[in-house]
């Protein structure tokens, strides 16, 4: 597959696919940074797996199990603009680790993981989470160095959910229950928590995967206490409705922003497929969406989570068609044509 697809206001490009050399992407998503490298998991054919890396041409290895330390990799990596990768893996030594690749060496940021996987700011600080000794589980910051407790369920929080994202100012969106019921997306530095939203009066639910963006702006998926949901968008204390189901959507599975204050989300229209969408047309707005064709076969599942857009509005999807073949696309934004 060396050809690209035009898809509403996107043209479609493989950067990867399963064949001779990797067997399997999942279940793990693919990241994008701001020059437009794709980086991802693969299984590889002949065993074991790695990080790779492409832009829709050749593939580099960033690291696998081939090397003198690294056994396996377990979680998506995240890649940020000097090329530096971030994910869960395990070393021939033992354990699992978060793990950071910068210049070509493999350096452990914290000696245990948790769940999904890690992000990255573009200065290199890794957050993620993570259990304790103690029994209990927190989010939290690294680069190498010490590590910064972002938060942690000896307090009023009991559980975390997805996967915290950092952004350039190294604030952490997360989302987690309460002990006291209930659950609330959050932001913190290390210091003091801020509220983002809660359960209670407005949302009786929340998405799991909140993103951050570099001016501070949090967008959420979230379910209504009076019936319905959407997306919304949290700024300056202020909360505002980005979509919701009195639009043409059913429900709202995800969201990704970047520092445009561009959001793409993931929905079910009514009466139709779970996909990818740009805009409030399930029509001209859909990236791709389960049940559509893609080179010549057709899409039974996709995946993609806040790591996966950047600043140019390029998106990164992991795709499953129909003939058993895994797809790493890079999704770009086709200028409009001038009149």
């Amino acid at each position: 597959m060396n050809h690209s697809f035009r898809t509403g206001s996107h043209s479609l490009a493989p950067v990867a696919d399963t064949g001779d050399r990797f067997s399997d992407f999942r279940p793990y998503v693919a990241s994008i940074n701001n020059a437009g490298v794709v980086a991802f998991q693969a299984t590889l054919r002949d065993g074991g797996s790695g990080v790779y890396t492409g832009t829709g041409g050749l593939i580099s290895t960033v690291t696998d199990s081939a090397t003198a330390r690294l056994s396996n990799v377990s979680s998506h990596p995240d890649i940020n603009r000097g090329g530096s990768t971030c994910f869960y893996g395990s070393l021939k030594s033992g354990g699992r680790r978060v793990l950071l690749v910068r210049d070509g060496q493999i350096i452990t940021v914290a000696g245990t993981s948790g769940p999904l996987g890690p992000t990255m700011n573009d200065d290199g600080t890794v957050a993620f989470r993570a259990d304790l000794k103690s029994g209990e589980s927190g989010i939290f910051v690294g680069s190498g160095g010490s590590v910064t407790t972002i938060a942690e369920t000896s307090g009023v929080l009991s559980a975390f959910h997805g996967l915290p994202v950092i952004n350039s100012r190294e604030a952490v969106v997360f989302c987690a229950d309460l002990k006291a019921g209930g659950q609330g997306v959050y932001v913190g530095d290390g210091g003091p928590l801020t509220t983002i939203a809660e359960t209670g009066d407005r949302f009786s639910g929340l998405g799991h995967f909140p993103i951050i963006n570099d001016a501070g702006t949090v967008a959420f998926c979230a379910t209504l206490r009076g019936g319905g949901s959407g997306v919304f968008a949290a700024s300056a204390g202020n909360i505002v409705t980005a979509i919701d189901t009195s639009s043409p959507f059913e429900s709202f599975r995800g969201v990704l922003l970047n520092n445009a204050g561009r959001i793409v989300f993931y929905a079910t229209p009514r009466g139709g497929e779970l996909g990818v969408f740009t805009g409030p047309d399930p029509q001209s707005d859909c990236l791709i969406s389960i049940g559509s064709s893609l080179f010549g076969f057709t899409i039974v599942d996709f995946a993609l989570n806040p790591v996966s857009i950047n600043d140019a509005g390029q998106i990164a999807i992991r795709v499953e068609l129909s003939n058993k073949r895994q797809v790493v696309l890079r999704a770009d934004p086709v200028p409009e044509e001038r009149a």
